[in-house]
């Protein structure tokens, strides 16, 4: 029955990762016409309407819980710097700077929980680093973008994300736990926007798709995914998983958007690949 459950968690990653890598060139189409915050406040507000049949049909409670919701408050700091950044770097950029979040796993657990890195671990975050060096171009000397910087600061914060899935899933339930996070960031993407003075407009076309997605596919499956999965998969395996995001981030990204990469642009991301396997 453990093997049984480990590969349902095997497989739910994979499809996560798939699901998660079509994302990159679909939220650049969205923020082309539409606000950060409101773009988020849709595809989460898409995603809870998802999860609410699901949990009536579960039987489980609508309230979300506390402690879902905090992780919540991470991975809406997650999602501010990735959408933001795509704004000013490209899908693929974005989706390789991000999957940086594997080799961070270990260095946050080391200052969060004094979770001590081996030697593995280390050489991981070493080769990323020089694997983002040359994929932003910080190599030749010019200061890295400032859509690759914030998308770096979204790979911290999914990494701490990775970490409290972790934890709490051996606390919640893994639907409820999808459905808590997203309630939290719901609500707070509502909140930014307003303050933000945001324009609130009907999405069309490319939009419109790419709200769907993101709230159905990559958001109530993907969240619901993540956390089934952890319930029997390590975070670090879950990291080496993910390690296919960008891989299909890349994929989707040549076939919507025709991005590619320079030479020296994909020796950095083979360098951050090998460092997300070698830390994994």
């Amino acid at each position: 029955m453990r093997e049984e459950s480990s590969s349902e968690g095997k497989l739910l990653l994979f499809l996560l990762a798939a699901a998660w890598g079509g994302t990159f060139p679909t939220m650049k189409i969205a923020v082309l016409d539409l606000d950060v915050f409101f773009f988020l406040s849709l595809r989460f507000g898409v995603a809870l309407l998802s999860f609410i049949p699901l949990l009536i049909l579960a039987g489980r409670r609508l309230v979300p819980e506390l402690r879902g919701m905090t992780v919540g408050v991470v991975v809406f700091s997650g999602f501010l710097f990735q959408v933001s950044g795509l704004k000013y770097t490209t899908a693929v950029n974005s989706a390789f700077i991000t999957s940086l979040n594997t080799p961070l796993v270990p260095v946050l657990g080391l200052l969060l929980f004094r979770r001590k890195p081996d030697f593995r671990a280390v050489l991981g975050i070493i080769l990323g680093m020089v694997g983002l060096a040359l994929l932003t171009g910080v190599y030749k000397g010019t200061a890295i973008s400032l859509g690759d910087f914030l998308t770096f600061l979204c790979a911290i914060c999914w990494a701490l994300q990775i970490l409290l899935v972790d934890i709490v899933t051996k606390r919640m339930d893994a639907l409820e736990l999808a459905y808590s996070e997203s309630v939290s960031v719901f609500l707070l993407s509502i909140l930014f926007s307003l303050l933000a003075g945001e324009r609130w407009m009907l999405p069309k076309g490319g939009a419109m798709l790419a709200v769907m997605y993101t709230g159905v596919i990559a958001t109530t499956f993907a969240f619901f995914a993540q956390a089934r999965s952890q319930e029997t998969v390590s975070p670090e395996f879950t990291g080496l998983m993910l390690l296919l995001e960008p891989v299909f981030a890349s994929l989707f990204s040549f076939l919507i958007l025709k991005e590619t990469l320079s030479p020296i642009e994909v020796l950095g991301a083979l360098l951050i690949l090998l460092g997300i396997k070698i830390s994994s």
